[in-house]
């Protein structure tokens, strides 16, 4: 898979050491995913799934996207889904997050209803030197500053969303921007294709 710093994209084994170490950070800090441009302001090439797929949003046959622009109320009180490492250019830790209404669906195993959102919120991953000072050796890592993409969020609304398979998609950077790209974001929705059976969420429950 293409790199990137999409939201649900990975789905991530239980028995991963990362997810331990992620799982101990939202304890300490679940903060708040993209601005997904660089300094120029581009897409960073970590953000989308390739100009092809991108250049497709003017060719949906289901109407205008809408970009959600808005950080849900109260996302630090959601309860762990998941968590992963991403590694190359973007090595970051992030754990993906869910409302009550996607928790529910995730541990009954049920399709997600209306009003369910999904979130994933990413640190850049940095050593801890005081844990290694420790272990005696360099093992440990930790969530360091929040990355461009720092916060992203699925929002299930068939009705509103229906040009993107019924999900708004959002990014935030680590200024709580909203990244509002008709392209990039429509870029978010030809990945998520790949598991539209899945209702287009990538990311597996870890119980």
């Amino acid at each position: 898979m293409k790199k990137r710093a999409c939201l649900v994209e990975r789905a991530v084994s239980p028995n991963s050491a990362i997810a331990v170490i992620a799982l101990a950070a939202v304890a300490v800090s679940v903060a708040s995913s993209s601005s997904g441009q660089d300094k120029t302001g581009q897409p960073k090439s970590g953000m989308t799934s390739g100009k092809a797929a991108a250049d497709t949003a003017a060719d949906s046959k289901k109407g205008k996207q809408v970009i959600v622009t808005t950080i849900p109320p109260g996302y630090r009180d959601w309860k762990f889904v998941s968590a992963a490492h991403e590694a190359g250019e973007l090595n970051d830790i992030r754990v993906v997050i869910g409302n009550d209404l996607a928790i529910k669906a995730y541990r009954a195993g049920k399709p997600f209803p209306e009003g369910a959102i999904v979130g994933r919120v990413a640190w850049k991953m940095v050593p801890s030197e005081e844990n290694n000072k420790t272990f005696s050796q360099p093992q440990s890592f930790v969530p360091g500053e929040a990355p461009d993409w720092y916060l992203q969020f699925l929002e299930k609304n068939t009705a509103k969303y229906a040009a993107t398979g019924g999900w708004g998609y959002s990014n935030f950077g680590r200024d709580l921007k909203p990244l509002t790209d008709e392209k990039t974001m429509y870029a978010c929705f030809e990945c998520h294709k790949a598991v539209a059976a899945r209702d287009y969420i990538f990311t597996k429950y870890t119980p």
